[in-house]
């Protein structure tokens, strides 16, 4: 008799859990279902340094690794693709023996190699969301790059992230990013380094 009236007090109040717990969920904007992610970007980025004449072009192609993730962060790895046009302008020479002088360099090269990235989300409302993005990868290129470096070069990304949920399984977002380009020797003349600044369009799908 106990055990009954007991189940009758508690029933209730197991089922308005249950379903308060089952209307929050219905109001939450679901994250991404499907086992595999795969991210789709191009980016176009102009130069911030005048002597540095450089424009960039990036296609990324990004899957993610849930084994990486934490509660805060996403992470993806996969493969970049940069086509780079343009000059440097560099000096050259001796101070002391006279021969110092500016000398412009062509950089025009193409170079891909694996890259990693992170993302964490600030905001959501409804549809619409805004994270920060992080990226690093090191990329071979067709020739020295730029004019006066190596084959290699250290790629570093970073920026804002907005995105629009088109369904369960599709975003398309807008990107802002800045980048730093360099070999990693150091501060000298093998060191070429160079920075940009430019948009992105993104697509992530599920399957």
């Amino acid at each position: 008799m106990k055990i009954t009236v007991l189940s009758m007090l508690l029933l209730p109040a197991v089922c308005g859990n249950a379903s308060c717990r089952a209307q929050e969920k219905g109001n939450t904007v679901p994250e991404t279902q499907a086992g595999q992610e795969m991210i789709v970007e191009v980016q176009e980025l102009v130069p911030i340094e005048s002597d540095r004449s450089i424009r960039t072009t990036n296609l990324d192609l990004l899957f993610r690794i849930k084994d990486f993730d934490t509660p805060d962060f996403k992470f993806h790895g996969g493969l970049t693709v940069s086509h780079a046009r343009g000059t440097i302008t560099r000096q050259t020479g001796s101070f002391q023996a006279g021969t110092l002088k500016e000398e412009t360099y062509a950089s025009t090269a193409t170079g891909a190699g694996p890259v990693l990235a992170i993302q964490t989300e600030l905001a959501r409302s409804g549809n619409l969301s805004a994270s920060l993005h992080g990226s690093a990868g090191v990329l071979l290129y067709d020739r020295d790059f730029p004019g006066g470096a190596s084959r290699y070069e250290f790629m570093l990304r970073y920026g804002p992230t907005v995105s629009y949920r088109l369904n369960d399984r599709q975003d398309l977002s807008l990107t802002l990013r800045g980048m730093h380009v360099s070999n990693g020797q150091g501060f000298n003349s093998h060191n070429p380094q160079y920075n940009a600044l430019g948009f992105g369009v993104q697509f992530l799908g599920a399957f």
